[in-house]
């Protein structure tokens, strides 16, 4: 019989890590090297068949973890060295936290024995920064380990913290001698148990929701980012269709409805459809599904969003609801397809043809207030993006990312959605713009099988254009259309309606994408003009292995109509900057 002592194993931080990520699953680390972190990595080399996604930048790993999370619906596992290696790793990080993306990092730190602490000096040991102060605003919880005794229930809190209640972003700041510590097993901690026991939804606000429902005349129902990421599309779509109430949605919730649909009026808010923003500031009733309503949504005048409706929210973050900034008459605290799916079993008279004269009234409004694109010769960003969508129309499945800019807002207005076969991601609540390439990275690792368009202007291209490495270093197989306009165009469209000029946005030096695409060994092509700009794009799509398609298009298209701060969502403007 073997004794107790021979039964005690020996583990060091490093492996105690590589264990927790095989016991959750993880088959994947985003990362980018240093030393601080070099015991883990070599740990996750030589002790696992986990495999290591080395970008050529922290926020370059970031997006594709972020990417990777919000399509397996499971955290991803992000690494980063101390110092600029945590410093770098903000805004993924607070990505994640605003769009609610479940996520992992583990920092390296310097020892223990180096840490600043409590003492008035700037800094200790080298590359070290407080990374718990300096996340803990940007996630759902940080914290420095120090003793590795802890370090197996601070493992399982974190990966339980990151997925449980509203998802985000959980921090483990991890100093090298923690890292390399060799314990025997019969020292660590318990690991406790964890449960979170769901917001049930509330039986009497359902049924009055209910009621609601029955009676209203002209119902909207809005749907958020919350949507998707409770898995409540086949709901959503089942309470829309029952009562034919007519559907918008904000940018991350794009998709939640199908883009094809009748009942779908796309996005909403500053740049959202006109008609959609008209449908919904006439509406007598909104119901509004796992959605902040910040003010790219309900423009500057939260309290004029739909100012003859019942405003009804359904969230799984009480906050929200107690600190709506649009005036809240009902709200149900509960994870989005709980209170859907009870709400779809409470027994309710349908009326037939209830709301026909309401959708008459916005099918009016659809043909006087169509998407519509600038005329002449010149190539338009909108057409690139329909024929794109055209194009892929057979394509099952296919994902989008995008950067930020123009070209974030046209997308969701000129290429049609369906999740989980069509769907977009982008960086809706922190709008970073670099966002989209990694973000390819990362969706194409998650979905092998998908077909990945990647649409980028070229400011945002410019912010992780090294991630092309990436690219052919793991041979994916990515389509990136580039929208060069030769100007930060957003705001430079906001300094025009403003300023009546554009110093430092507009007419950009650009170098030639196609050549520098070609440079890292990857098939590019470049169309300038209308004419056989669908052909082309068509052949490139395609194409195996990594593509860039550089489309050259008019400097002179304005983002329009635009909702501009001080109005109404009925009074969108439709003037050019120029």
């Amino acid at each position: 019989m073997k004794s107790k002592k021979s039964r005690e194993k020996q583990e060091s931080g490093a492996h105690v890590i590589v264990a927790a990520l095989k016991r959750h699953g993880i088959t994947k680390v985003f990362m980018y090297p240093g030393g601080t972190i070099a015991p883990i990595l070599h740990a996750i080399e030589t002790k696992s068949d986990i495999k290591i996604i080395c970008a050529r930048s922290e926020q370059g790993a970031g997006y594709a973890a972020l990417a990777y999370a919000r399509l397996t619906g499971t955290p991803a596992v992000m690494m980063v060295t101390s110092g600029p290696g945590v410093t770098n790793a903000v805004t993924p990080i607070a990505d994640a936290y605003f769009d609610n993306v479940p996520l992992v990092l583990f920092t390296g730190q310097v020892g223990t024995s180096e840490l600043r602490g409590k003492i008035p000096v700037r800094q200790r040991g080298f590359q070290e920064c407080d990374t718990v102060d300096i996340f803990t605003p940007v996630s759902k919880s940080a914290r420095l380990i120090t003793d590795v005794r802890v370090l197996p229930d601070a493992l399982e809190k974190a990966f339980f913290d990151a997925q449980h209640g509203r998802k985000g972003p959980v921090v483990l700041d991890l100093p090298m001698d923690v890292q390399r510590a060799v314990v025997s097993t019969k020292h660590f901690l318990p690991i406790q148990a964890r449960t979170v026991a769901p917001a049930r939804p509330p039986a009497g606000k359902i049924k009055q929701l209910a009621q609601l429902i029955q009676r209203a005349e002209r119902p909207i129902l809005l749907a958020g980012g919350g949507v998707i990421a409770s898995g409540a599309e086949d709901e959503l779509r089942k309470l829309a269709e029952r009562h034919c109430i007519p559907v918008v949605m904000s940018l991350p919730g794009i998709g939640a409805y199908p883009s094809e649909k009748p009942l779908s009026l796309g996005l909403i808010g500053y740049v959202g459809s006109e008609y959609a923003n008209r449908a919904l500031h006439a509406a007598d009733l909104v119901i509004c599904v796992g959605t902040t309503l910040h003010v790219r949504q309900t423009g500057s005048l939260p309290t004029k969003m739909a100012p003859w409706a019942t405003i009804v929210r359904i969230d799984i973050d009480r906050e929200e609801l107690v600190h709506s900034r649009v005036p809240t008459h009902l709200y149900i605290h509960a994870d989005a397809r709980a209170a859907l799916r009870q709400l779809l079993a409470v027994r309710t008279r349908v009326t037939k043809g209830a709301t026909d004269a309401w959708r008459a009234q916005i099918d009016e409004c659809r043909a006087q207030y169509p998407l519509t694109v600038g005329g002449g010769t010149k190539l338009k960003p909108q057409q690139v993006i329909a024929m794109v969508d055209e194009a892929t129309r057979s394509m099952k499945p296919v994902i989008v990312t995008t950067g930020v800019g123009q070209h974030q807002m046209w997308v969701p207005r000129h290429f049609q959605f369906d999740v989980p076969q069509r769907q977009l991601l982008t960086s809706s609540g922190h709008g970073t713009m670099g966002f989209d390439l990694p973000a390819a990275i990362g969706a194409k690792i998650a979905r092998p099988d998908a077909t990945v368009i990647c649409f980028v202007g070229d400011g945002s291209l410019q912010m992780n254009i090294q991630e092309l490495a990436t690219v052919v270093d793991l041979n994916l197989d990515i389509n990136i259309i580039v929208l060069d306009n030769h100007s930060l165009n957003i705001v430079a469209q906001f300094q025009r309606q403003n300023w009546k000029s554009h110093p430092t946005t507009g007419d950009k030096y650009n170098p030639n994408f196609a050549d520098i695409a070609q440079a890292y060994g990857i098939w590019s092509v470049e169309i300038k003009s209308q004419r056989g700009a669908k052909a082309a794009l068509s052949r490139a799509l395609r194409r195996k292995g990594p593509v860039l398609i550089h489309c050259t298009v008019d400097q002179k298209e304005d983002l329009l109509p635009m909702l501009l701060g001080g109005h109404e969502l009925d009074d969108m403007s439709s003037l050019s900057s120029f």
